[in-house]
Parts: structure tokens; sequence; C-alpha cells
């Protein structure tokens, strides 16, 4: 749509009036903001109802228990890995990856953003050391354990202070 200034104001002096047409732009505008969809609530709660509900495929990855040998879906681990990373006050963990064989968990690579101007290699030391605590947590004393030289930590990303 092409706007023409009007009579009075040639187009000039843009600070000086307000075209007309950018009237009821404005007028459009903060009516679509006020816009609510009732519909779109219910149909979000029932996406997020299906989402939720949904079966994932993961991997099975040994644990210990005090009855034997059990297995641990991969997403456990690796959503009990961003809880231990992310109460960190300066790191969040942005993805992690688990390595097997077959199933036993081998090595760990996490990414984590990291709040500047922090240190980093004092942080990835403390994540390492979070990562392996929680995965004794999680999977119990399987063997070989998992280690501090077994997890690689990943800078993907630096935050403003």
């Amino acid at each position: 749509m092409a706007m023409k200034p009007s009579p009075d104001n040639d187009g000039r002096d843009r600070g000086a009036a307000r075209e007309p047409d950018a009237a009821i732009v404005d007028e459009a505008a903060a009516a679509l903001r006020s816009y609510a969809d009732r519909a779109w609530a219910g149909a979000s709660r029932r996406i997020l109802d299906h989402v939720l509900t949904a079966t994932r495929r993961s991997r099975p990855v040994r644990a210990a228990s005090p009855d034997g040998t059990v297995h641990v879906s991969d997403q456990v681990v690796t959503m009990q890995l961003a809880d231990a990373v992310d109460d960190l006050p300066d790191v969040r963990l942005a993805r992690a990856r688990l390595d097997l064989r077959d199933d036993l968990l081998v090595a760990i690579t996490v990414g984590v953003s990291v709040r500047y101007p922090e240190r980093i290699h004092p942080l990835a030391d403390e994540v390492r050391r979070r990562v392996v605590t929680r995965v004794r947590e999680v999977l119990g004393p399987v063997r070989p354990p998992v280690t501090a030289a077994d997890v690689a930590v990943e800078v993907d990303d630096v935050t403003p202070p």
C-alpha cells in the first residue's frame, strides 16, 4: 500500500505531525495486540497434554541397584545432569551427549553457556565434579565408573553479565 503525504504534511517535516494513515495502522496494531483467541487456550492445553503423554525413544543406560542391574532412560540421566549443572549461578547446560558402549555409559560431553566474565576453567572443573556426582547418584556404583576424565566440557555460549 502506497502512503502519500497529506496536503498539510508534504513529508519533509516527519516529526512535526503524524500522517492519518499512521494513526490507522497504530489503531489496528493495538487492536491486534489486545485480541486473544480463547479457542487457542483450550487447544494449547490439549496439545501440551498430548505432547507430555507421547512416548519418546530413549536408550537404556545400565545402572546398579542392591537387587542387581537395572536400566535408566538416557533422557532421565540427561535431565538429572541439567538439574545438577543449572544449580551453578553462572553456568547453564545447553546440551548433553551420553556415549554408550552397548548399555554402559563410558563418556559424557556437555555443552554449557557461561556468564561473562567468569573464569571458564574453574567452572568447567565444577561442572565435571557435579556431572560425575550426579551420574553416581542416578546410576549407582557401576563398573567401570564414570570419572572426571570421562567428562568433556565445551563452552557453547557466553552470556552477558
